[in-house]
């Protein structure tokens, strides 16, 4: 369940190609100077626009995709939290246990447990 604007068809091109990349590079730090390059707009454009479009910044949504991502690794797998933080680009475990939380409303202990 990967976060998506409901209102999706009406954006515009580069907007889906943020969409596209974002989720396709979710475990990496991409730059907005490099995002925007790869779909050719101004960068300003992405930051001024992307809220409008998927109704929230640009780092919330990043942050989104990889507690998506996360949730995945925790009931799929045994891996320690640690791992599933740095895997899923956080850069240590007490920023992905506050993450987790606000986006989630649980600590990522409890959601294992559930």
């Amino acid at each position: 369940m990967t976060p998506h604007n409901k209102g999706e068809k009406f954006n515009p091109q580069w907007a889906r190609q943020v969409r596209d990349v974002l989720n396709d590079r979710w475990n990496e730090n991409v730059m907005l100077h490099e995002l925007a390059s790869l779909v050719e707009v101004h960068p300003v454009t992405i930051s001024k626009f992307f809220p409008k479009y998927f109704h929230c910044t640009l780092g919330e949504y990043v942050r989104k995709i990889r507690v998506e991502k996360a949730t995945t690794l925790i009931r799929k797998s045994q891996l320690p939290l640690t791992s599933i933080a740095h895997h899923c680009g956080f850069f240590d475990q007490s920023h992905f246990v506050r993450v987790f939380k606000q986006t989630t409303g649980f600590l990522p202990n409890r959601y294992k447990k559930l």
